[in-house]
Formats: structure tokens, sequence, C-alpha cells
């Protein structure tokens, strides 16, 4: 895990495996910020990109961590033929959650903003990202400025 000191935030990363049982006592050392370094949902290609790991703790500790109060941001790295058919999969997850998924420059981006049209870039400083949202989103989505 990493830790990130900027204007009282601190942040960890993570790669979710044991966030459920951590995520109140990170809250507690006073850790603000979560960032989930997942590539998919999908449970067979988790685990088999994973060593074998399961998902569901990762999720269960994505809902940990927000459940006690802590800001989640999904890193995803997609990789054509492996997972870029979940763009909108995780597009739809910021429609539902305060998440914000993170897209790394594994991909062009004009790919993956080609698939969801109705973006809106977000005005803000985000450190290394460009953020944006659909109207209608409680999440964002952010790009990672190469």
């Amino acid at each position: 895990m990493d830790n990130n000191n900027e204007n009282n935030k601190v942040t960890v990363i993570t790669d979710g495996q044991d966030l459920a049982e951590t995520a109140e006592k990170l809250r507690a050392d006073g850790v603000t910020d979560v960032i989930v370094e997942v590539n998919t949902f999908n449970y067979t290609r988790y685990k088999e990109s994973n060593g074998g790991k399961e998902l569901q703790p990762v999720i269960d500790g994505i809902n940990k961590a927000i459940g006690v109060g802590l800001k989640v941001r999904l890193n995803v790295a997609l990789k054509e033929g492996f997972n870029d058919d979940e763009i909108l999969d995780f597009l739809q997850l910021t429609l539902m959650h305060r998440y914000d998924i993170v897209f790394l420059p594994t991909i062009d981006y004009d790919i993956i903003k080609g698939k969801m049209p109705l973006l809106r870039k977000v005005e803000g400083d985000f450190g290394d990202v460009d953020m944006y949202k659909y109207a209608i989103a409680k999440g964002r989505i952010g790009f990672l400025k190469n």
C-alpha cells in the first residue's frame, strides 16, 4: 500500500483483497481516499488474471470502504481483447455509485471516449487526471494524463 498526503488527504492504494477487513481501521487512522486497482468485474477474468484470487473480496472491500466514509477511486487498465468490452459496465457503475473510475493509458483514450459520447469534462484541478461525467451520474470517469 502507498500513502500520498495532499491537503489533508491521505490516500491508500490497494488491490482491494483485504479492504473489507481494514476499511474501518484505515478510516480511524485518518485515511480519506482509497484507490483500488481492479481491471475487471468479470469473476472468471479476475480469477485468471490475479493468480486465482477471487473478485468478491474486492467488491466487499469497495462497499465497506464507502460504508465507512472513504472516497473510492478505481484504477482500471483496459487491455484490448481482455476487458475492453467492459467499458460501458464501468461507466454504468458511475451512474449508481460515487466512484471515480480512472482509466490508465493502456488503450487510446479516443477509443474509450468514443463508446461514451455523452461524457462531459468536469472543470477543476484533479491533479494527474482529466475528469469527466455524465449529467445524471453520481460518479465520474477519469483519464490518467500521459
